[in-house]
């Protein structure tokens, strides 16, 4: 089962944590602004191990170490296991974090929060496609609070006839405010699917531009933007996600 809040409650409680990193003047971190929230999951999202508040100014491994029982490695710049499960070379499994949706090229000890920060750690295999840079699971992050407390310009693309849908969608992104490119959320129509996928990539800097892709028939594409508008995290916790033609997330 991949949820522990309902969505639209989860969804309600990081618009509130983004509100006091802004200002809000609630949840006080470490940091002097709101708090991040932590995720624990195994096996690509799949098990989902907690999800608590943690405060903003502190480490990804901080963060992690505050909610679990956390050993490390490499003077405590790396994790070796979280409640006692153990990053393995011989089974080629180990644990993972990302920011935002965003899996970055530096140690959890190096990476500060920020407020609204999603910090999000998950024990997977590596290697061959489980690489993934940027995921889909935290949307509409990377979009709301970006990388390193900067975020960008959010931008829709998406054919004619889709305008409504493409508004709606962005408006729930933060609309195009923000610094340098934007993070962009692109829309492809196909002739032979009936469904609908939404993949992530980014370029090779931690701070590089997103883009994420959702691609399929027009049904399913329409539907899918619908769902995205009106629950933002029915794609939680997945690192790509496929839709039906009635918009609903298949396992």
């Amino acid at each position: 089962m991949r949820r522990v809040l309902p969505p639209l409650l989860a969804f309600a409680l990081a618009v509130c944590l983004a509100a006091c990193g802004a200002g809000g003047g609630v949840a006080q971190g470490e940091g002097g602004g709101g708090d991040a929230q932590l995720w624990v999951t195994q096996d690509n999202g799949r098990k989902v191990v907690l999800e608590a508040a943690v405060p903003s100014g502190i480490s990804a491994i901080a963060a992690l170490d505050r909610e679990t029982d956390v050993e490390t490695r490499y003077g405590g710049r790396f994790v070796q296991s979280v409640n006692g499960i153990e990053g393995s070379l011989a089974h080629q499994r180990d644990w993972f974090y990302l920011v935002n949706g965003i899996e970055p090229d530096v140690g959890g000890a190096e990476v500060k929060l920020h407020p609204g920060d999603i910090v999000w750690w998950d024990y997977r295999t590596w290697g061959g496609e489980d690489e993934r840079p940027v995921v889909v699971g935290a949307f509409p992050e990377p979009f709301l609070h970006g990388w390193d407390g900067t975020r960008r310009p959010a931008e829709v693309r998406a054919p004619a006839g889709l305008e409504a849908e493409a508004a709606a969608l962005l408006e729930i992104l933060g609309g195009p405010v923000g610094e340098g490119e934007s993070n962009v959320f692109a829309v492809e129509l196909k002739t032979d699917t009936d469904g609908a996928t939404l993949t992530a990539q980014r370029g090779n800097a931690n701070d590089a531009p997103v883009t994420f892709t959702l691609s399929g028939g027009l049904v399913a594409v329409r539907a899918a933007l619908n769902a995205l508008a009106e629950d933002p995290w029915v794609v939680r916790y997945r690192y790509e996600a496929t839709f039906d033609a009635d918009g609903e997330v298949v396992e």
